[in-house]
């Protein structure tokens, strides 16, 4: 499936398909359309090696929520806030060893703020995401650029 495809695509199949996305202009594009069905209070929790793209899903989720700043990957920051159409809560968890340090720091509030919580890295938490959250795992193909998409739903 290519990008073309994705955008018309309901929001229930995008909660279980994968697509295999050929560059980052794509996997953009993809995300982009994904936004556009998130609603308020939705949780995104991104999985994949270091630069498979979970930035660019981030970035692009940003973009289909209409924010207008650039997003940027919050490695240091922890979690970045954006306004849009929802708010965009965009976490990267790469340097928290794990749960214990999510809820010290207060993170966890973000479950229940309204926007859409984007997550990168959530498998450092994984034990506390909520039954309804999305994962997307990014996959990169042995060519290099293009990625393998997996879209699901986190088991209750």
């Amino acid at each position: 499936m290519n990008c073309e495809k994705a955008a018309s695509i309901n929001s229930l199949v995008l909660l279980d398909t994968e697509i295999i996305s050929r560059s980052a202009s794509e996997t953009l594009q993809w995300a982009e359309e994904f936004a556009r069905t998130l609603e308020s209070g939705s949780i995104v929790a991104l999985y994949g090696e270091l630069g498979a793209g979970k930035t660019v899903i981030a970035k692009g989720i940003g973009r289909g929520l209409g924010v207008r700043e650039e997003i940027i990957s919050p490695t240091f920051n922890y979690i970045l806030e954006y306004e849009g159409r929802l708010p965009l809560f965009h976490a990267d968890l790469y340097r928290i060893e794990g749960a214990k340090v999510f809820r010290a720091m207060g993170l966890e509030e973000y479950f229940d703020r309204g926007g859409v919580f984007v997550i990168e890295w959530a498998e450092r938490v994984r034990e506390l995401l909520p039954p309804e959250t999305i994962e997307i795992e990014i996959t990169p193909e042995e060519n290099g650029a293009a990625r393998r998409i997996k879209v699901t739903r986190a088991d209750p």
